[in-house]
């Protein structure tokens, strides 16, 4: 069955892409984010998803993960976050927490500070997404299997649709990538594309 979306109770979440999690100089450039990102153009797709979502109403949110000097929100033992202090990154106020400027937010799109694996952890995407209105979601981000599927398992807890558009997210490898859209998330999300969302949008 075609994808349909409805425009106005729709938001499309833009994740994770700061510049040291997907720059070629990022904190993290050698764990693989940077070159997934470059070698499947995520930032070209993603660019058009926005262009698209743009045009037809879907509301734009932004996420980013960062946290304040000395990492006092994330404890020392928090697995994968324990890499960041050792890499002095996603640090608020540095170029490393910025989102790249190829996908850059527009002036009035609200960017939500996360401080964990999913786009809700200890942010204020909720009341935003209530306030607007919003029954689905469309996520893109970096990494796959960390915030898009970790959004994706929340966001269905909380009684979201959820459309995983898949060229537009990345991870360490295409392995892990397809891993994540193969095994759990198909039954949590619609499993989709760029082209298809597109052309959905219309």
């Amino acid at each position: 069955m075609a994808l349909t979306i409805d425009s106005a109770h729709t938001a499309l979440l833009v994740m994770d892409f700061e510049n040291d999690i997907v720059h070629e100089d990022g904190a993290f450039k050698d764990f693989g984010f940077a070159a997934m990102v470059q070698q499947n153009d995520v930032f070209g797709k993603t660019a058009r998803l926005l262009d698209a979502t743009r045009r037809s109403g879907v509301k734009v949110i932004y996420v980013s993960v960062k946290f304040r000097s000395g990492y006092p929100e994330r404890p020392a033992n928090g697995g994968l976050f324990g890499a960041l202090v050792g890499a002095s990154a996603l640090v608020e106020g540095t170029w490393g927490a910025e989102i790249h400027e190829a996908v850059a937010p527009q002036d009035g799109e609200p960017v939500v500070t996360k401080r964990g694996v999913s786009a809700f952890y200890g942010s204020d995407l909720a009341p935003i997404l209530t306030t607007g209105g919003i029954d689905t979601l469309l996520l893109s981000g970096v990494a796959t299997n960390f915030v898009v599927e970790g959004t994706a398992r929340e966001a269905t807890d909380r009684g979201y649709d959820v459309v995983i558009v898949g060229d537009c997210c990345a991870s360490v490898s295409q392995e892990a990538h397809d891993a994540a859209l193969t095994t759990a998330l198909p039954f949590l999300a619609t499993i989709s594309d760029l082209d298809e969302v597109v052309a959905a949008l219309g």
